[in-house]
């Protein structure tokens, strides 16, 4: 039986001085795997360790490195220089301090006291910019099946399928994990930032599924294949 994406969380690695706030950031992001560390050596050496998908930092660590001298620590090592960056500020960051940060690779800022809804909202945001950052650099390819972010399109051998940007990130999602089993709500939440619970928002993931298994024609279109009330995955 193909494997459920619900383990499979997104890591988010917490650079902070501050208890409270890495609690408040884990209790607002429980969707997503999130560690924190104190010091910023041990910061380093795990995100080059573990490569999570996102970096939440600190502006400020007394008697350390600032936030953005390990920003551009990070953004200058091969094994952490595409990990997405996003910043604690408080309200006295002054403005070209801020724009210096974003010259470093600081991808978002995120406001102090944080608002969990606009931090979930932020995280999501930087997360799918980053992953079709990845998206653009690849040719993915399963079997005779192949997906070309620029031009953007498939292919099912020498025939090409024109699809739009949605249905390239739902079939992407689905082969770049062939055999797992994508659930409705994580594709809901993924791709639309909608909820699965919610009947006319959720109509539009078996309206996309729809449309690619036409595009792939009769020959091929059970290369996706549908686990009732749970989702799908690509039989690569």
């Amino acid at each position: 039986m193909p494997e459920s994406s619900e383990e499979m969380k997104e890591k988010i690695l917490v650079m902070s001085n501050e208890k409270n706030i890495y609690e408040g950031i884990k209790t607002a992001l429980e969707d997503f795997e999130v560690s924190h560390v104190f010091d910023v050596g041990e910061g380093i050496r795990k995100a080059r360790e573990e490569r999570p998908d996102l970096i939440i930092l600190e502006l400020a660590f007394p008697g350390e490195a600032s936030g953005f001298e390990i920003c551009k620590t990070l953004k200058t090592d091969e094994k952490t220089e595409q990990i997405p960056i996003a910043m604690l500020k408080g309200k006295s960051l002054k403005k070209k301090d801020e724009t210096e940060g974003l010259e470093l690779g600081v991808e978002e800022y995120i406001k102090k006291p944080i608002n969990p809804s606009i931090l979930r909202k932020t995280m999501r945001k930087v997360l799918n910019r980053a992953n079709l950052e990845k998206m653009s650099r690849m040719v993915l390819k399963r079997g005779d099946i192949s997906m070309h972010a620029v031009p953007l399109m498939a292919k099912i051998r020498r025939r090409r399928i024109h699809i739009t940007a949605k249905e390239f990130d739902f079939l992407y999602l689905l082969m770049v994990r062939p055999g797992e089993i994508l659930t409705r709500e994580y594709l809901c939440q993924t791709l639309w930032n909608c909820d699965v619970r919610n009947r006319r928002e959720a109509k539009i993931i078996e309206a996309t599924m729809k449309k690619i298994r036409a595009k792939f024609g009769e020959k091929h279109r059970n290369r996706i294949k549908t686990i009732k009330h749970k989702g799908y995955f690509f039989a690569g």
